[in-house]
């Protein structure tokens, strides 16, 4: 049998996108008919059926089996120990098992657990990239990049396969491991219905972020974009960051006089936000600032979100954004707070351009399903099973 084993090291109904992200990633193998594990920390009780659906918004599906691991005492991660554990009973039963990981904590194990179980395929999804370390800022460099630099030197080529989010970021990690396969695939959209009330979403007005609340995700620009808003009776909505950035956030607001205007909400369930994007928000926002990582690492899962639904985007004018939008984007200059609010005004004003844009991201959103990302990677790997038998 052939089965797939996804492993997490992040706790079940973490606020964010990193589980979230991982249980999409195997629920997408399962739905391409292989048995999937879904290895994930676990530091609270619940049903975890009924989170699927109450929580994450998802069904669950007779291919999908889910491993909540409490974490114990001791150096090594418990969720790491249960999943090499099962990964070795079905090598054992003569399965053939792909172990996939964002966690280089686990990619060690995985490849010591390779050596005994030679079918074993081992691939590494990249979030980042730490081969070199030069265009880390002062905030970013320590001791622990150093030592994450060195682990991504010396594991990395060993996988069977390395994914990536961006093609620089493949090209970058290329230019270290000529030999070892990669592919650069941008993480995946949800299906949900066309919505057929298009206009009812323009005339509510609403913009909406996503995400962590940080200087390089664009939050000066955010709270500059909401005073240039108001005058056009356009509200801003924020979702993301802790309770305390939050609260934070809502102080800054009320000194600012932008109260009514710029709204800001912790983190809350996938299942809710998506509501909320389906019948509350007119346009999405992306507001990435000019980073390295911004511009060439990362994937923008809050604009998958928004053309998951059908909605206009609006983003920063930076490849890692364009990728993902291609034609369903509307482009600024990340700095230029007077194209964001002109792009907003202008979409909301002609009901035809808005309804032109929803299509585009409907269209879009189609090009980037989750399964069909599942079956370029099931098919990059077959590709590294062939030519390894050559």
């Amino acid at each position: 049998m052939q089965r797939v084993v996804w492993i997490n090291k992040s706790n079940w109904r973490k606020p964010g996108p990193i589980v979230y992200m991982g249980l999409l990633n195997a629920l997408a193998f399962a739905e391409n008919g292989l048995v999937t594990d879904f290895f994930v920390g676990s530091d609270k009780d619940s049903d975890t059926e009924a989170d699927l659906t109450g929580f994450y918004g998802l069904k669950s599906h007779q291919y999908l089996n889910i491993h909540r691991i409490p974490d114990t005492a001791g150096w090594r991660r418990s969720v790491y120990k249960a999943a090499l554990a099962k990964i070795a009973l079905y090598c054992e039963q003569g399965d053939e098992v792909l172990a996939l990981t964002r966690e280089l904590g686990v990619l060690g194990l995985l490849l010591k657990l390779r050596k005994k179980y030679p079918k074993l395929k081992v691939i590494y999804e990249t979030h980042d990239y730490y081969l070199s370390i030069r265009h880390l800022d002062k905030k970013r460099f320590s001791i622990s990049s150093i030592r994450r630099q060195w682990t991504e030197r010396i594991l990395i080529p060993k996988a069977d396969g390395l994914i990536c989010l961006t093609e620089y970021q493949r090209a970058l990690y290329q230019q270290w491991f000529p030999k070892l396969a990669i592919i650069a695939l941008s993480l995946g959209c949800l299906d949900f219905p066309q919505q057929p009330l298009v206009e009812q979403r323009r005339l509510k007005r609403c913009v909406a972020y996503i995400g962590h609340l940080h200087s390089y995700k664009g939050l000066d620009l955010i709270f500059e974009l909401a005073g240039h808003l108001r005058t056009a009776n356009i509200e801003l909505h924020s979702f993301g960051g802790n309770a305390a950035q939050v609260l934070s956030l809502q102080e800054r607001t009320e000194k600012e006089g932008l109260t009514g205007v710029l709204h800001f909400r912790p983190f809350i369930e996938p299942r809710v936000l998506h509501e909320i994007l389906d019948n509350d928000i007119s346009i999405g926002l992306v507001p990435l600032q000019d980073t390295f990582y911004s511009r060439y690492l990362t994937c923008p899962v809050k604009a998958l979100d928004f053309i998951a639904h059908g909605l206009p985007t609006i983003a920063s004018e930076i490849p890692s954004a364009r990728a993902v939008l291609r034609e369903a984007g509307f482009y600024c200059d990340s700095k230029n707070v007077t194209e964001f609010v002109d792009k907003a005004i202008a979409l909301l004003a002609d009901a035809d351009s808005y309804l032109s844009a929803t299509k585009a991201s409907y269209s879009r959103s189609g090009e980037l399903q989750w399964q069909l990302r599942a079956k370029r990677i099931l098919e990059f790997v077959e590709g590294i099973s062939q030519h390894k038998s050559l």
